[in-house]
C-alpha cells in the first residue's frame, strides 16, 4: 500500500484553532437554508477540530476514572501515530502492512477496550454534549468564502447586488 498523501494527510489536519474560536466570525443565520449552508461548510471545513473536540468532551468525562483515561488516551495516540503522522506505511519485519488492517486492529483494540472498562454510559454522554457543540458552533459560525462555494449564488449576498438590498427567488 502506497503512504498516505500530503493532500489525503492535510484533509484530516486540524484548523488553526484561533480561526475556528474567532468570536467575530459568529453571528446568527438570517434564514433556514443559511444554517443549511453554514452547516454543510463548516462540518467540512473544520471536520478535524469538531472530531478533537468531541474526543476531548469524551476524555473529560473519563477524569472520573483515571485508568481508563489512561487507556483511552493510549489507544488515540495510537491511532495518531499509526493513522496520521506516518508519511511512509507501516513495514514490519520487512513485510509493509495495509492501513485498513491497521484501521482493523485498532476499531477492535477500542471495542475491547470499551467493554472492558464499560464506559457505554460515558460515550453516551460525550456524544450528545459533543453533538450539541458541534451543531451549534456550525450554525452560529459564518463562512468566510459564502460567494464562491455556496449552492445558492447571489441569493445570499446582496451587498454588491445592483438591484438594491433584495434578491429574486
Amino acid at each position: 500500500m502506497s503512504s498516505p498523501s500530503p493532500a489525503a494527510v492535510d484533509a484530516f489536519a486540524a484548523r488553526p484553532w484561533r480561526k475556528f474560536l474567532d468570536p467575530a466570525s459568529l453571528s446568527l443565520p438570517i434564514s433556514l437554508s443559511e444554517t443549511s449552508f453554514r452547516i454543510t461548510q463548516n462540518l467540512r471545513y473544520f471536520y478535524s477540530n469538531y472530531a478533537l473536540l468531541s474526543l476531548l468532551v469524551f476524555l473529560l468525562t473519563l477524569l472520573p476514572r483515571p485508568l481508563s483515561l489512561i487507556l483511552f488516551l493510549c489507544i488515540f495516540s495510537a491511532y495518531i501515530y499509526l493513522l496520521l503522522s506516518r508519511s511512509e506505511p507501516l513495514t514490519v519485519l520487512d513485510h509493509t502492512i495495509d492501513q485498513k488492517i491497521i484501521l482493523g486492529f485498532l476499531l477492535v483494540l477500542t471495542l475491547v477496550a470499551v467493554l472492558w472498562t464499560k464506559v457505554w454510559w460515558n460515550i453516551f454522554i460525550s456524544s450528545i454534549i459533543g453533538a450539541v457543540i458541534v451543531f451549534l458552533h456550525a450554525v452560529l459560525r459564518a463562512p468566510e468564502e459564502v460567494e464562491e462555494d455556496s449552492p445558492y449564488g447571489s441569493l445570499l449576498n446582496v451587498v454588491d447586488d445592483p438591484r438594491g438590498d433584495y434578491a429574486s427567488v
